[in-house]
């Protein structure tokens, strides 16, 4: 094909400057001549580009323009590398999916540090078992890696909890009394309430709060109170002990 009539393929093919010009570098590549490996590779960045910058759809049919207009064009030796790329293309698609369905499971139910030493899980919309599988896992490694003492857990934006879900819950609350912290539930409405007590939930493992600020309170006074028990063993066991040679006053 002369050069004037590729260009006029090129024009037909690509709707934008950046389209046409990798349109112009595959069509130069692929009737080059050369060898099917090296060919292999010099096609396999344009190809690339093209599948992202059209869609697999789009790029098809035009391939097929192709394909009728230039008859040198290698179409059957080309197509395996096509479909490699198109794997390779969903894959990352999917990847990003996966991350960023992730990243919104994180920001939907976040692990906020708001005290020294003091965890907020605050839970907003439906719990079904995957969310509060993966929140019990975040609040796990969040918990064991700031060493909280003190996990506040609101679920007054949760309208229902299954049953699935509140066994996830129950597990949680073991989970982090097993980590050394101790949880604060706040935030119950009936419905949540009834489904955890019908699971069986052990309420000596958590402390009920009314509201938000009352769980802070709360959660404050259990610090205070663990500051003076330290204190207080820190006392028994510096005077505590008596010297060789010495006498208790107590008679």
């Amino acid at each position: 094909m002369e050069k004037s009539q590729l260009g006029i393929l090129v024009e037909e093919l690509g709707t934008s400057d950046y389209e046409r010009k990798l349109w112009q570098k595959l069509l130069q590549e692929a009737t080059s001549g050369a060898e099917a490996s090296e060919l292999r590779e010099r096609l396999r960045e344009p190809l690339l580009e093209l599948l992202k910058e059209l869609g697999e759809g789009s790029f098809g049919t035009k391939l097929q323009l192709v394909s009728k207009k230039l008859k040198e064009f290698p179409t059957v030796d080309i197509l395996p590398l096509v479909l490699e790329l198109c794997g390779e293309l969903r894959q990352e698609k999917e990847q990003a999916l996966q991350e960023f369905q992730q990243m919104l499971s994180e920001l939907a139910t976040p692990v906020i540090r708001i005290w020294t030493d003091v965890l907020l899980v605050p839970l907003v919309g439906g719990l079904d078992s995957d969310r509060a599988q993966g929140m019990v896992e975040r609040l796990l490694e969040r918990a064991s890696s700031t060493r909280a003492k003190v996990v506040i857990v609101d679920v007054s934006g949760v309208p229902m909890i299954d049953t699935a879900a509140g066994g996830f819950l129950i597990e949680m609350f073991s989970a982090v009394k097993l980590l050394g912290a101790d949880v604060i539930l706040t935030g119950l409405k009936p419905e949540v309430a009834h489904t955890l007590v019908k699971l069986g939930i052990d309420f000596q493992m958590v402390v009920i709060a009314r509201d938000l600020e009352d769980a802070l309170r709360r959660a404050i006074a259990m610090l205070e109170e663990e500051k003076r028990q330290q204190q207080k063993i820190a006392r028994v066991w510096g005077g505590g002990f008596l010297g060789e040679g010495e006498e208790s006053d107590e008679v």
